[in-house]
């Protein structure tokens, strides 16, 4: 939390009674006073901001293990691989893809094909956040991960099975997951991310994608990527098909 300025007698800009004495000075300072005050709240409010812009990098020391230790995340990985065949039978004949989403699946993978990989995370942004919206239940259970009850999604879901009725921004960011592999994106610069939203205040999932200078971009659910200005998360664990891991344990 950004803590509030206190104006002190001492700040710099707070000094008018040592000038009231003087009244051309002290008209000069009152026309100053806006301008000057600005300048330090400003500069104030970038150095406390910079308490909660650690930028998430793929090499933090929270490696937890793999994939199995979170059940509902690897049953959707098994439900995604048994759909796979599916998926590369549309890609290959148009005629074989049995429903609206297929369809649109495939024509979104081949435009995507050949364009450059900044591009390519632009629309399958775009193409992601334009299907329903519906919120997954909750519930508390002891984590895996922290030892501790938490707040957990009942069930995760397959890039068909969000195509077919929509998710969650955690399925928002699985399914981007699952659109950038079909695009040949290296599993281990992929992670779907959940982190607690200081800005406001719940928990959020984006897809976090490591570039090749190793800065992270966020793929975001309103629509947004954020490129390297992680400002306002407190990071929990994230998950891709290998590997989980435990970010909430590095505070402790």
């Amino acid at each position: 939390m950004i803590k509030r300025v206190q104006r002190h007698s001492k700040s710099p800009f707070a000094r008018k009674s040592e000038l009231s004495d003087d009244k051309t000075m002290n008209g000069s300072y009152q026309r100053c006073w806006p301008t000057a005050y600005f300048i330090w709240a400003s500069l104030t409010l970038l150095l406390c901001s910079q308490a909660f812009a650690e930028q998430y990098r793929f090499d933090r020391p929270a490696y937890l293990g793999n994939a199995e230790l979170l059940p509902n995340w690897a049953e959707a990985l098994a439900r995604h691989r048994s759909q796979k065949l599916q998926i590369d039978t549309c890609l290959v004949d148009e005629k074989l893809c049995d429903s609206r989403g297929l369809k649109s699946l495939r024509h979104i993978l081949l435009r995507a094909a050949d364009l450059e990989p900044e591009r390519q995370f632009s629309l399958i942004n775009r193409y992601v956040n334009k299907r329903h919206f519906r919120r997954d239940r909750a519930h508390r259970q002891l984590s895996a991960i922290s030892e501790r009850e938490e707040v957990f999604r009942s069930k995760w879901i397959t890039l068909l099975e969000f195509l077919r009725r929509g998710g969650d921004c955690e399925d928002y960011a699985t399914a981007k997951y699952f659109l950038l592999r079909e695009l040949g994106f290296p599993v281990h610069d992929l992670r779907v991310l959940v982190s607690y939203d200081r800005k406001v205040r719940g928990y959020h999932a984006v897809l976090a994608v490591r570039q090749p200078d190793d800065s992270v971009w966020f793929l975001e659910s309103n629509g947004s990527i954020i490129r390297g200005k992680h400002r306002g998360y407190h990071y929990i664990f994230a998950v891709n098909e290998e590997s989980v891991w435990d970010h909430d344990a590095e505070k402790g």
